[in-house]
C-alpha cells in the first residue's frame, strides 16, 4: 500500500468532534490493542474524523493496515466514504473507498474503507485473522442490528488474539459505559466521551388527531398532513430567517417516502425523496452542500437520516413519529418490518439533526399523548428479528448458538431453537449446530440462508443463469419497486432501469457460485426459486384476496392486487398487518401447482382421515401440500381409521364423550386417592393421564366406539380396573371402601374429593346414627380424614366437622335445643355419649329394644 498521510487538520476543521481527536491518537498511542468505546451524538462528524484519525496514529507505529469502518446501510457507508475523500481532496477508492453488496470504489492503496455491517461480517467469516486490517471501527452500534452486534463479538474476539490490531466502537447514545464492561480484558475498555455542543431546538407540535395508521400502514391522510405540514413550517421558517433553511421529513418507508413528495409537489414546493432506492446520484446529490443560490429543500427520509447520515442546512424536521422494526409471529412463522410508533431515543435523535447548525425546530405531527406513550428505546433487533442467518454466522465461526462468544445480548433461546431448525432442513446446520459442507457453501452466498439454498438447488432445475438473476433480485430487496415479482425482474432486466448495473453484477457472481449448470426451463425459474426458497409461503386462494399458506396461516394481498388472479402464490415477504392480527402478502409471484408438486414434494402428502360425529365415523382420502388441502373425497372407514377417530374423539371432548357415568367417577375418584396418597404402584387417573393412556386400558371401549357402539353403553369401570396394581387389586375395595359403617350399624356410602383435589373423604349420615363415636375415623391406611356432614332426621344438614368429639360436648347442645322440638319423635339426649345410636323414631327404637 503507498501510504499518503490524512491532512488531519483540514479534515477536522468545522466538525465539532475535531478537538478531540487528539486524546484520541494518544489513547492508540499508549495502548493501540485494547478497545476503546467513542460516544459522541449524531453530527458530531465521528464518523468522519475518526478514521484518518486512527489511520495516522497507527501508520506511525508502523501499524500500515487498513482502517475498516462499518455502517449499519449502504447509503451511509457511500455517503461517509465520499464525504471524507473530499474533504481530505483525494479521488474516491484512492486513499478512500466504500464496498457495499452490488458496488465497491476502493483500490490497493485504500487506507480506509467503508463498509456495511453485512458485508463486513461476511468478509469476517471468509477470513478470521483479518489479515491486512489494523482497525477496525464499527460505527452506530447503538441501532442494534444484528450484523452489528455479531461483528461486535467477533472482532472484539478476534482483537483478543492480535495485539497489533485495533478495536473502536462508536455510539451516538449512551451505551458507552456498557459497552466498555463488554470489551473488557484485565480491565474496562477505554471511554471518550465527546460532550460536543447540541445547539437548542425547539419543539412544536402540529398533530393529527384521526386515524394514522390503517392495516396497509400509513394512512393517506395522514402522509397528506404530514407534507402540509413540511410546506407550512418551511415557508414561515425561511420568511424569518437571513439564511436558507432546509427542512428534513422523517417517515417510516420508502413507500411513504414517495407519497409524502408526492404531497409536496402539489403544493408547489420539491420533495426530495431519499431512502435505498434512490439511485446513487441522485442520493450524492442531496448530501451534497446545496449551491448558495439554491433555494429551500424539502429532504424526505426513512430512518436513514436518523444518525448515520449528515444532511446539510438542515434547521427544521418534521417528525412523523414512526418507524419500521422487525417483528416475528413465531406462531404463524412470519417475520418482517412492521410499522409502529418510533422510540422517543429515535424521536430525539430526529430532532437533533435541526441542531447540528445553529437553533433550530422539531415539528411532531403525533399528538402530544401518543409521542408521551412511544417507547424509551427500540428493541435490539437479536430479540425481535430473524435469526436464521445469525445462527448460520455463528455456525460459520464455530460458535454454534453463540456458545464462547461475549454477545452484548444473548439470542432468544426459544426463537434461536427454531430458526435453527430451518437450517437443519436446510442441510446447513447438524444435530448440534455445528456447520456442514452445505452450510459452508451456503455462507460465501450474500443471501439469506433460503435463498442461498435455492440458488444451488434451482441452479439443477433451471440453470445457473435464470437462477442467479432469481436470487440477486431477492438479496437485494431495494430493488423490488413491486408486489409482483415477475414484473420486478422484467423491470430490472431493462438497462435503463436504475438498479440494472448492480443486478446485473450481482447475478454473475451468484453465477460462478452454481459451477454453470445448464438452463433447462429457464421461464420458471424466478417462481421456481421463490417456492425452494420459502416452501412454507406457497398458497392457494381460498377467496377473493385471501390465500392459504402451507404453513396454515392466512394471508390476503392488497385489494386490487393483479395477482389475485392467480390460484397459487410462491410469497417471498409476508408480514403481520399493522393494526391488526391479520397477515398480508407483500411480494410474490404466480407458480402452477404442477411446478409446486415437482419441486416441494416433501409437502405433498396422500392420507386417510376419520372423524367421529354424534357417535358415528366418517372417513376421507386428502391429498394435500401441506395445510393446503388438493383434493377430498370419502372412502369406507377401516378399523385403524375408526380407532384413531374414536382417539382423536376423546381427546377432543375428554371423558365428557361418555356422558354422565356415576359409577366410573367413583372408581376414579377412589383410585385418585390411593395414588396421591400411597404413589407407586398405584397410577394418576387424572383426565390428562387417562386419554394419553387410552390405547391401553381402554382399547376395548375405543374398539367399540369405532365400530359405532354409543359412548354410554362401554364398560368403564371394567376397563378402570385393569389400572389396579395386581399386588393391590384384591384389597382395594377394603383399602378405598366404598362405605364406613357408623355406630348405628348403617354403612353410609363415602364420597371421596375430586381427582384434582386434596379434600377430605365426605360422609353425610344422620346425626343420631353417629352418637357414641369418640373416634374420628381416617381412612386410606389412616392418611385421610372424614368429614361428616350431620343431617336432621329428614336429610337436611345441621352441621359439617371432622371431630365428632368437639362437636359433641360443645354445637351439639344448641342444635339439640333447636331440633327437638322439631323432631320430637326421635332421640335428642342430653348425653349424647351414653344414647344408643340410631336410624330410628324413638319409638320403633323401643319396640326395637324389646324385641
Amino acid at each position: 500500500m503507498n501510504l499518503q498521510a490524512f491532512d488531519l487538520e483540514r479534515i477536522a476543521s468545522g466538525l465539532a468532534f475535531g478537538p478531540s481527536r487528539q486524546e484520541l491518537q494518544v489513547a492508540l498511542q499508549t495502548q493501540p490493542s485494547r478497545p476503546l468505546v467513542i460516544q459522541a451524538p449524531p453530527g458530531s462528524g465521528k464518523t468522519t474524523i475518526v478514521p484518518p484519525t486512527v489511520a495516522v496514529a497507527l501508520a506511525a507505529q508502523g501499524l500500515t493496515g487498513k482502517i475498516i469502518v462499518t455502517q449499519p446501510r449502504r447509503v451511509a457507508a457511500r455517503a461517509a466514504a465520499r464525504r471524507l475523500a473530499q474533504l481530505d481532496g483525494s479521488k474516491l477508492g484512492d486513499k478512500v473507498g466504500f464496498a457495499v453488496r452490488g458496488e465497491r470504489q476502493s483500490s490497493a492503496n485504500t487506507q480506509v474503507e467503508f463498509v456495511t455491517a453485512g458485508l463486513m461480517l461476511r468478509r469476517l467469516l471468509a477470513d478470521p485473522d483479518l489479515a491486512g486490517i489494523s482497525a477496525v471501527i464499527i460505527d452506530e452500534v447503538h441501532e442494534r442490528s444484528i450484523d452489528t452486534d455479531l461483528l461486535l463479538a467477533m472482532v472484539n474476539q478476534v482483537s483478543e488474539l492480535r495485539d497489533d490490531l485495533s478495536l473502536i466502537v462508536m455510539s451516538a447514545t449512551l451505551h458507552s459505559k456498557e459497552l466498555s464492561e463488554l470489551l473488557a480484558r484485565d480491565e474496562p475498555a477505554r471511554l471518550l466521551t465527546a460532550n460536543t455542543a447540541q445547539f437548542e431546538v425547539t419543539e412544536l407540535f402540529d398533530s393529527f388527531t384521526r386515524q394514522r395508521i390503517t392495516e396497509r400502514g400509513i394512512s393517506a391522510e395522514y402522509l397528506s398532513h404530514v407534507a402540509q405540514v413540511a410546506v407550512k413550517h418551511s415557508k414561515l421558517l425561511n420568511q424569518r430567517s437571513t439564511t436558507v433553511i432546509d427542512t428534513l421529513v422523517f417517515v417510516p418507508g420508502a413507500r411513504e417516502v414517495d407519497r409524502v413528495c408526492s404531497q409536496i409537489a402539489a403544493s408547489g414546493m420539491t420533495g426530495f425523496a431519499l431512502h435505498s432506492q434512490v439511485p446513487t446520484k441522485i442520493q450524492d446529490q442531496i448530501l451534497a452542500e446545496p449551491d448558495v443560490t439554491e433555494g429551500p429543500r424539502i429532504i424526505v427520509s426513512t430512518s436513514i437520516a436518523e444518525s448515520s447520515l449528515t444532511v446539510p442546512r438542515v434547521g427544521l424536521v418534521v417528525d412523523a413519529g414512526y418507524a419500521r422494526e422487525p417483528r416475528r409471529d413465531a406462531g404463524r412463522g412470519i417475520a418482517g418490518l412492521v410499522t409502529v410508533v418510533a422510540s422517543r431515543a429515535s424521536a430525539t435523535q430526529r430532532a437533533g439533526r435541526a441542531g447540528r447548525l445553529g437553533p433550530g425546530t422539531v415539528v411532531r405531527t403525533l399528538d402530544a399523548k401518543a409521542f408521551a406513550a412511544a417507547p424509551a428505546s427500540s428493541a435490539p433487533e437479536i430479540r425481535t428479528g430473524d435469526l436464521v442467518q445469525a445462527a448460520l454466522s455463528l455456525a460459520a465461526w464455530g460458535a454454534p448458538r453463540g456458545a464462547g462468544l461475549r454477545l452484548w445480548e444473548e439470542p432468544p433461546a426459544k426463537t434461536l431453537h427454531t430458526d435453527e431448525e430451518v437450517l437443519r432442513a436446510l442441510e446447513a446446520v447438524d444435530s448440534e449446530g455445528k456447520i456442514t459442507a452445505l452450510g459452508e457453501r451456503m455462507v460465501k452466498i450474500p443471501a439469506d440462508p433460503r435463498t442461498a439454498r435455492a440458488l444451488l438447488e434451482g441452479a439443477e432445475h433451471f440453470g445457473s443463469r435464470p437462477t442467479a438473476e432469481a436470487v440477486a433480485l431477492l438479496a437485494s430487496s431495494e430493488r423490488i419497486a413491486n408486489a409482483d415479482l415477475d414484473e420486478s425482474l422484467q423491470a430490472i432486466r431493462r438497462p435503463t432501469h436504475p438498479g440494472h448495473r448492480a443486478w446485473e453484477q450481482e447475478t454473475k457472481r451468484l453465477e460462478k457460485l452454481t459451477g454453470n449448470a445448464r438452463s433447462q426451463d429457464a421461464s420458471m425459474a424466478l417462481a421456481g426459486v421463490c417456492a425452494l426458497a420459502y416452501p412454507q409461503w406457497v398458497a392457494h386462494k381460498v377467496q377473493d384476496h385471501d390465500y392459504l399458506l402451507a404453513s396454515g396461516t392466512r394471508a390476503s394481498l392488497p385489494r386490487g392486487s393483479h395477482l389475485a388472479h392467480y390460484e397459487f402464490l410462491a410469497i417471498t415477504e409476508v408480514t403481520r398487518a399493522s393494526t391488526s392480527t391479520g397477515a398480508m402478502i407483500r411480494r410474490a409471484v404466480g407458480i402452477e401447482l404442477e411446478q409446486v408438486l415437482s419441486l416441494l414434494s416433501q409437502l405433498h402428502q396422500v392420507s386417510e382421515s376419520a372423524t367421529m360425529v354424534d357417535g358415528k365415523i366418517s372417513a376421507r382420502k386428502v391429498e394435500s401440500l401441506g395445510a393446503i388441502e388438493l383434493a377430498s373425497h370419502p372412502i369406507k372407514a377401516t378399523k385403524e381409521l375408526g380407532r384413531k377417530a374414536a382417539a382423536t374423539a376423546l381427546r377432543e371432548q375428554s371423558l365428557a364423550l361418555f356422558g354422565e357415568q356415576q359409577a366410573f367417577e367413583n372408581l376414579r375418584r377412589r383410585m385418585g386417592v390411593a395414588y396421591r396418597l400411597l404413589g407407586a404402584p398405584f397410577v394418576p387417573v387424572d383426565e390428562a393421564s387417562l386419554i394419553d393412556g387410552a390405547s391401553n386400558w381402554l382399547s376395548a371401549g375405543l374398539e367399540h366406539l369405532a365400530s359405532g357402539k354409543p359412548a354410554s353403553k362401554i364398560d368403564l369401570v371394567g376397563a378402570l380396573r385393569t389400572l389396579l396394581p395386581w399386588e393391590h387389586a384384591h384389597e382395594f375395595d377394603s383399602l378405598v371402601s366404598e362405605r364406613l359403617q357408623v355406630p348405628s350399624g348403617s354403612r353410609i356410602r363415602i364420597e371421596y374429593p375430586p381427582v384434582d383435589s386434596t379434600g377430605p373423604a365426605v360422609v353425610a349420615v344422620k346425626l343420631q346414627e353417629c352418637f357414641g363415636l369418640k373416634d374420628s375415623p381416617r381412612l386410606v391406611r389412616e392418611k385421610l380424614p372424614v368429614q361428616f356432614h350431620l343431617l336432621s332426621p329428614k336429610g337436611s344438614p345441621l352441621a359439617v366437622t371432622e371431630d365428632l368429639v368437639s362437636f359433641f360436648n360443645g354445637p351439639y347442645a344448641q342444635v339439640r335445643s333447636e331440633m327437638r322440638g322439631k323432631y320430637p319423635r326421635h332421640p335428642w339426649p342430653e348425653d349424647p355419649w351414653e344414647h344408643q345410636a340410631t336410624a330410628y323414631t324413638n319409638n320403633r327404637l323401643r319396640r326395637e329394644s324389646k324385641g
